[in-house]
């Protein structure tokens, strides 16, 4: 899903990493360790293709979802839930109904036939794209997060940052991505929220990375674990989870 052949990472002139080779596949969940600074969120923004290697090629041969440290989330005057529904496209499908819908008010009997064709159009990708079983699964990923009614229908601009970060979080579990990145996916969660996440990701049937100082996550999740050692600029692979990685 993810192969990573003889990467080298660099942040200016200071070498990160040098001549790292690996695979995430279908059922690995690795936790990325290490100590600040070693290169952790640089590593993942390159297997997420948002930066490029110094050295080395990434391949990806199934869709990859990227949850970074700090999200930018885009367009500020978005509806919450519109964000997170636009992981499968589904946003600007309710938008063309909505506005199917305003025109089909209109007086003009052209205008009224013309938007229920569109009408018509829309909704049938909006079906083919899960549908309303769609929009209920991501208010369902939504509040297993922390994230009420009342903050979804808030526009982006509105919100805290944490909030916000769990509206990203959440639009990434929504879109189905077979391979995760996750960086710190339990800030701004409460406990609750922190429990859930744990399960959905020991169930996640695709691959993961994830950085996360939640031991707890770590226990309950990763099947393999990356060191990334500061001192010797090499990733070290272990095929254990991370109880047996500790003994």
């Amino acid at each position: 899903m993810i192969q990573a052949t003889d990467i080298e990472l660099r942040a200016g002139a200071e070498l990160l990493l040098s001549g790292a080779t690996f695979r995430v596949d279908s059922g690995d969940r690795v936790g990325l360790v290490g100590r600040n600074g070693a290169g952790k969120t640089t590593l993942t923004k390159v297997l997420a293709g948002q930066v490029q290697p110094a050295k080395g090629v990434i391949a990806t041969s199934a869709s990859v979802g990227y949850l970074p440290q700090d999200p930018r989330t885009g367009d500020l005057d978005v509806v919450a839930m519109d964000r997170i529904l636009s992981a499968r496209g589904l946003d600007d499908l309710i938008k063309r109904m909505r506005q199917c819908e305003i025109d089909m008010g209109s007086e003009d009997e052209k205008v009224r036939d013309k938007a229920m064709r569109k009408y018509a159009s829309a909704e049938e990708s909006f079906q083919t794209a899960g549908g309303y079983a769609a929009e209920s699964e991501a208010a369902s990923l939504a509040a297993s997060v922390g994230l009420t009614v009342d903050i979804l229908a808030q526009t982006l601009g509105t919100l805290s940052g944490g909030q916000r970060r769990r509206i990203e979080l959440a639009r990434i579990l929504f879109s189905g991505s077979e391979t995760l990145l996750l960086d710190e996916p339990t800030n701004h969660l409460d406990a609750d929220s922190i429990v859930w996440l744990r399960g959905f990701l020991a169930n996640h049937q695709g691959g993961l990375v994830v950085i996360s100082h939640d031991v707890e996550l770590l226990e309950a999740t990763v099947n393999r674990v990356f060191y990334l050692d500061a001192n010797r600029q090499t990733l070290d692979l272990y095929n254990v989870g991370w109880k047996e990685y500790l003994n």
